[in-house]
């Protein structure tokens, strides 16, 4: 009697500690989905930003060109401000533009920065045996992923010297690469940010 119950408590054992395992279809699913469901912002600088009207410079640049497709408003102001120029202090005046998000947008206190698009799975790399770590299981993913639904005015000239949106826009040919991780909770796989183990 007592090898029979030696045997079942075995067996009870194996199948409840038994360690997950993940496919690389489900992991692909999972990430996938993961990715589409995040958009990805571009957050070139802080709102309200206030630059000269003649300033030539990059920022500048990549001001106007969100202006001309409809993402900021900009407003002119004139004011008196104090200048150095050949080691003394000017008083000059400043004709500058003072950009920020259109109203609506604030009005709805909605996340700073310019949608640009989505993450989309291209392939699975590498996806490691499950590990546990404290009461759960992770298996890490190394992927490539590129930018899906791309925004038309992402791909304007204007934006080339922002290396984010133009190594966006080349991502299909030459594909990110990351590291990501899923998590079994004990019932079933998901996606988790972060590092594993972390809450």
């Amino acid at each position: 009697m007592k090898p029979l119950i030696v045997t079942t408590l075995l067996l009870f054992c194996g199948t409840v500690c038994a360690q997950p395992v993940i496919g690389e279809n489900t992991a692909a699913a999972l990430v996938s989905r993961a990715l589409q469901a995040e958009p990805l912002l571009w957050l070139p600088f802080p709102m309200p930003y206030e630059i000269e009207r003649s300033s030539q410079d990059k920022d500048a640049g990549l001001l106007d060109g969100l202006f001309r497709f409809g993402l900021l408003q900009r407003d002119k102001e004139m004011k008196v401000a104090d200048v150095q120029e050949d080691g003394r202090i000017k008083r000059k005046v400043l004709a500058t533009w003072i950009y920020d998000y259109p109203l609506a947008h604030r009005e709805q206190g909605t996340q700073e920065g310019f949608y640009y698009g989505t993450g989309k799975l291209k392939k699975v790399m590498e996806l490691s045996s499950p590990y546990q770590i404290g009461d759960y299981y992770y298996a890490e993913v190394y992927i490539q992923w590129y930018v899906d639904d791309l925004q038309e005015w992402a791909k304007d000239p204007a934006f080339r010297s922002a290396r984010t949106l133009r190594r966006s826009l080349e991502s299909f040919q030459k594909p990110f690469e990351k590291r990501v991780y899923l998590q079994y909770d004990g019932e079933s796989w998901g996606f988790w940010n972060g590092q594993p183990g972390l809450l």
